[in-house]
């Protein structure tokens, strides 16, 4: 579950700009996260190496001479009022040498994931400090030369309202902006009086700043540090209230102690602005988090029930097939059992590949020129025997359409359809009516057309509360655990996925106990030449006789693998070798006994996989290794495979479990071509 947070925590703040990292507040103050730039600020190059030269904790992270300073403002942050954000200067050492300045705003947040953490934005500011501490030099080097200072206090970078000369041992202060011709000494305190009225300040700020203020509150806390910053709410004359800061900047010692010093007052208002928007915006983040968090719990409880549902009917049937194998009739039932439970599995498998392809942003579409009047047969085929079951009325119009043929992935669209169709099969009761429609309207443009799909069923309909999360993964309905249906909550975020990628839309209706209706709309570029489509349409009407006699060199490491496939391909009249690895394979075609026309490969053996085995065939010389067809028949699934094989040399990849049809007809297609 740890990993689950960290995965998230990394999606979420990826787009946030600069450094950023989470510590526990706690003596140890270790470090839970950082991000790349924290990394790169502190001169590493992975986050393992970064904690270890830090020793994985925030204390690591400053300047020895700062932790004291940087360790105090904190424990006054959370003193104070921890809702604020802690804004704290400090220098860090970089592990390539030097030193480099850290502007830190860090916030204390009681988390119900990971305790008592600081969340903390840092940023860069070298450049910055380097050229205030000059700055400042200058302004004291200058301050004989009224019309330079004034130019270099306008050109602060903290925009300071006022600038005040406070000298700590006689008590006394000058403004020298921006009234920079005022050489008027005034009492230090009665500057204060002068300035923290009832109508300047907010009264709970003016009380907390008259202490801060006094000469000897600020020797004591400038002793050793070179300035101070106290933060207080203002008054503005049309009574609305802002943020400013008291900056105090040491511009002379006398051993050791601060004799002069300098007073900056400025408007912090967009900063504490940026702060809540920050704070929010984290807040957010972490909700977001957590509510993933629980969300993926409950998916795995779910999942560990809907795939041992299935997995004991095909264990349980399994068994009583083995004892009645004398009764015919008994062990077909149970064959036919274990089948559909095999197949529900399987669907549940291919949704949690599919989701994990969409968080990845692997999930592709491949468009194709399609017949639209094709989809529906195969959908029905794919629920038939449940409506069967069932007894529902089950209808689908195509009259709408007047272009039938389209570019489109039709594997993603049969996916699409077939999880709205599915789950009206699944929760309407025996006897209900589902109807499906599909049509054609409002051309948008020069060869690209709108199609509408509408999904209406009869079923117990879904609560208005759950509509708004039925898009979300790993959520569903308590009513499915009533009814009897199960699924992992990935059937409906893979299809919105899938019709966003086609540039389309979806969306719902329902009603508890009178039914649901989805529609889906997405523009899809229609194809004009209907008779070359429909030639193209039934090459699927394909028969496999003239495959019969064809030598097969079957290549895969598991025993029962190899015996499933060979019966079923035996089935067929194919004449089949068996090879339990990929180097075996290699060395049967370099002896050169037979002559295969086609090669059915396994991806993961022992000694050599399948992709090292193709490559080695590739490589065999006579023109006869280069043009065999070889075909993936791997368990692993993901695009990204599917491009390996091909990029290895082979001619196709299929996935398991083996579909017998599909690969009969992907032979087909490469033998005929040769």
């Amino acid at each position: 579950m740890e990993a689950i947070k960290k995965i998230e925590i990394e999606e979420i703040v990826k787009g946030i700009p600069g450094g950023f990292f989470i510590y526990y507040a706690n003596g140890a103050e270790e470090i839970i996260y950082a991000n790349q730039e924290v990394v790169y600020l502190y001169g590493c190059d992975t986050r393992d190496e970064f904690l270890e030269y830090t020793n994985g904790s925030f204390k690591g992270m400053v300047h020895p001479e700062d932790l004291e300073r940087v360790e105090k403002s904190i424990a006054d942050q959370i003193a104070g009022n921890p809702r604020n954000f802690d804004y704290v200067e400090y220098r860090a050492l970089p592990k390539g040498g030097g030193v480099k300045w850290i502007e830190d705003f860090g916030h204390f947040v009681k988390s119900d994931i990971y305790g008592e953490v600081f969340y903390v934005f840092i940023t860069d500011v070298t450049e910055k400090m380097e050229r205030n501490i000059k700055q400042k030099k200058r302004l004291m080097n200058l301050a004989i030369d009224q019309e330079l200072l004034r130019k270099s206090l306008e050109s602060t970078v903290y925009s300071f309202v006022k600038v005040y000369m406070i000298n700590l041992r006689d008590g006394y202060s000058r403004e020298i902006y921006p009234d920079i011709s005022n050489e008027e000494n005034k009492k230090y305190i009665d500057a204060i009086d002068a300035y923290i009225t009832p109508e300047n300040v907010m009264e709970e700020e003016g009380r907390r700043l008259r202490i801060l203020l006094q000469p000897e509150h600020l020797q004591k806390a400038l002793v050793e540090r070179d300035s101070v910053e106290y933060r207080y709410r203002r008054k503005l004359p049309d009574s609305s209230v802002e943020w400013c800061v008291m900056v105090f900047t040491v511009s002379d010692r006398d051993k050791g102690l601060p004799i002069t010093v300098t007073l900056g007052i400025r408007s912090i208002e967009k900063l504490i602005q940026k702060e809540n928007q920050q704070r929010l915006l984290l807040e957010s983040a972490f909700m977001r988090a957590r509510q993933a968090s629980e969300a993926k719990t409950i998916f795995l409880a779910n999942m560990s029930h809907d795939i041992r549902t299935p997995m004991n009917a095909v264990v349980g049937f399994a068994e009583l097939g083995l004892r009645h194998g004398n009764s015919p009739e008994k062990m077909r039932e149970c064959l036919r059992k274990i089948q559909d439970s095999s197949q529900v599995l399987l669907r549940l498998i291919d949704d949690i590949l599919d989701m994990s392809r969409i968080e990845a942003d692997r999930l592709r579409i491949e468009p194709e020129s399609y017949d639209l009047l094709e989809i529906m047969p195969q959908v029905y085929q794919m629920v038939e025997k449940e409506i069967h079951d069932k007894g529902l009325k089950f209808s689908y119009d195509f009259s709408g359409i007047k272009d039938r043929v389209v570019f489109c992935d039709p594997t993603r669209m049969k996916q699409v359809l077939y999880n709205l169709v599915g789950n009206a099969v699944k929760f309407t009761p025996a006897g209900g009516k589902i109807d499906v429609r599909i049509s054609q309207y409002e051309s948008l443009s020069n060869g690209i057309e709108n199609y509408e799909f509408i999904i209406r069923d009869t079923g117990i309909g879904i609560a208005s509360e759950f509509l708004a999360k039925i898009f979300i993964p790993f959520e569903r309905e308590k009513n499915t655990t009533v009814s009897g249906n199960f699924g992992v909550g990935l059937g409906l975020p893979i299809t919105k996925n899938i019709v966003d990628l086609m540039n389309g839309s979806i969306e719902t209706e329902s009603e508890v106990g009178k039914g649901s209706t989805f529609i889906v709309r997405i523009p899809f570029q229609v194809v004009r030449e209907m008779e070359e489509q429909e030639a193209h349409a039934q090459e699927d009407q394909h028969t496999f006789s003239g495959l019969a006699g064809k030598q097969v060199l079957l290549v895969e490491d598991n025993e029962l693998n190899r015996e499933i496939a060979r019966e079923l391909l035996e089935e067929y009249h194919l004449l089949v070798d068996e090879a339990e690895d990929g180097d075996i394979a290699l060395e049967m075609l370099q002896n050169g006994e037979k002559e295969y026309d086609v090669i059915l490969m396994d991806i993961q053996m022992p000694r050599m996989n399948g992709y090292e085995a193709t490559k080695a065939i590739r490589g065999l010389s006579g023109s006869k290794f280069s043009r065999i067809p070889i075909i993936a028949l791997s368990a692993n699934a993901f695009e990204e495979d599917k491009r390996m094989a091909i990029s290895s040399g082979m001619n196709h990849h299929l996935s398991k479990p083996m579909d017998i049809e599909k690969v009969l007809y992907t032979m087909k297609q490469l033998l005929d071509a040769e």
